[in-house]
């Protein structure tokens, strides 16, 4: 299998993690790909153009991370990441898909920052700042919930990814007044996938 990725994308880096995390490093071959290049081999199989995709051996092939993650995650037991069963299913998926706005919203507004200075919305790039800053003020006050204080899962994996688009985007500046998120923050950066995930900002 080929799993075609850009070192940019927190989409791209959240199937990384899972990869490594899933022990798939030798069953998965990485990708390097450029999403804007029209003439990239990739769009053959992936007409969207979208990554991550992961190319199967039969020619056909995944995109998203909501298709990826739990079919590497269906591939090496135990399972891994899915969602909690009983009266957790809810409030997992309910965190999970705030922590999924946050990850779209920041991309959105640094995908605007990479215009033209002429070209940028200043609506939008304001519309997502202010939204990123709700979401961490919300996160912020829950952080000690237990679907983000247990071992990996995609709601973390959600939220580690949107924040850590700080490195790209420096006045996203979540840390400030947030203490507690940016402990836990600093818990994730310690888990060996994660780390060895860290993606180079200089490849475009």
């Amino acid at each position: 299998m080929e799993l075609f990725v850009t070192p940019t994308s927190p989409y791209a880096r959240l199937a990384l993690i899972v990869r490594m995390e899933k022990h798939l490093s030798e069953q998965v071959e990485l990708v390097w790909t450029q999403t804007r290049n029209p003439n990239d081999p990739m769009l053959v199989n992936n007409p969207s153009g979208r990554i991550p995709f992961l190319l199967l051996k039969d020619g056909t092939g995944y995109e998203d991370t909501d298709v990826i993650i739990p079919y590497f995650d269906s591939l090496v037991s135990p399972l891994q990441f899915g969602i909690p069963d009983g009266e957790a299913y809810w409030p997992f998926r309910r965190l999970q898909a705030m922590a999924r706005s946050m990850l779209d919203g920041i991309s959105v507004w640094t995908r605007e920052l990479m215009r033209p200075t002429n070209e940028q919305s200043p609506k939008i790039i304001e519309h997502e700042r202010r939204r990123a800053n709700r979401l961490a003020d919300y996160f912020e006050s829950i952080i000690g919930d237990s679907s983000l204080a247990g071992g990996i899962n995609t709601l973390q994996l959600l939220l580690f990814c949107a924040l850590d688009l700080e490195r790209r985007l420096p006045s996203l500046d979540w840390r400030s007044g947030r203490p507690n998120l940016a402990g836990w923050y600093t818990r994730m950066l310690n888990v060996q996938s994660i780390r060895e995930s860290l993606p180079s900002y200089e490849i475009e």
